[in-house]
């Protein structure tokens, strides 16, 4: 567990320095995408980093045609769906 920390951790730093410097990935896509592409994040990944899943989600959402096989992409959204359950962005069901 202390392993995949670190490596998330090693994801983050990396994504912040890339932003700091603004080098970003082919098509212009946002350095935070780029940095978690190069490791797939499990969707606990992304709901125990709210910032990178919410940064990695937008990335995605706006270019579903490139990137809507991608599996940050599919780990990132589910992540997001799962994250926002309750949180007003869908109604209450009462059977």
């Amino acid at each position: 567990m202390n392993f995949n920390r670190n490596i998330v951790n090693a994801v983050l730093l990396a994504s912040l320095a890339c932003m700091g410097s603004g080098c970003t990935k082919q098509g212009g896509a946002p350095a935070v995408a780029a940095a978690a592409s190069d490791r797939v994040l499990t969707v606990d990944d992304y709901l125990k980093q709210p910032d990178l899943r919410k940064k990695v989600f937008a990335a995605c959402a706006n270019d579903p045609g490139r990137k809507g096989d991608d599996p940050n992409c599919a780990n990132a959204t589910r992540a997001e769906r799962i994250a926002s359950a309750g949180g007003g962005r869908f109604p209450n069901v009462t059977p």
